[in-house]
């Protein structure tokens, strides 16, 4: 019986766990999984915006050593996408995109901004999965019911 092997874009390894966290609310300063404190980290990340655009941004994101997890706030992202796009390129603002994965720090230094699939590919690690947390809102209430 042979094993099923996910598709995977890039040549590098798969690296890091990814949350894209659509809550502006909830930061993270703790890992949703081991609740250690998470740190600052700047990553260039490689982002598909539909129909055919491939951006490299270099994101500080949250990020827990212990569980090799990086978050990136939704929020931010975003605004980031509208601010680059908005005198490049604005038709492109607001489509469906997707975080591929990070990419080499010596390649994005290279070749900043818009890629070319191929060459980026190289280059780009995948994420080794990608999760999701839900926020559980804390309430005040009696204690007995």
């Amino acid at each position: 019986m042979s094993k099923k092997r996910k598709t995977q874009l890039g040549k590098l390894p798969p690296r890091y766990k990814f949350f894209l966290n659509p809550y502006p609310d909830e930061r993270f300063t703790r890992c949703p999984e081991c609740r250690a404190a998470t740190k600052a980290r700047k990553k260039p990340f490689l982002i598909h915006i539909d129909p055919m655009t491939l951006l490299a941004l270099n994101m500080t994101g949250r990020y827990c050593p212990d569980c090799d997890l990086i978050i990136l706030h939704q929020d931010v992202l975003e605004d980031l996408l509208v601010r680059t796009f908005e005198w490049h390129d604005p038709s492109v603002i607001g489509n469906e995109y997707l975080v591929i994965g990070t990419l080499e720090r010596s390649y994005w230094q290279k070749h900043k901004g818009k890629m070319a699939a191929g060459p980026a590919f190289d280059h780009l690690h995948d994420f080794e999965k990608v999760v999701i947390y839900e926020v559980i809102p804390a309430h005040w209430g009696p204690a007995d019911g």
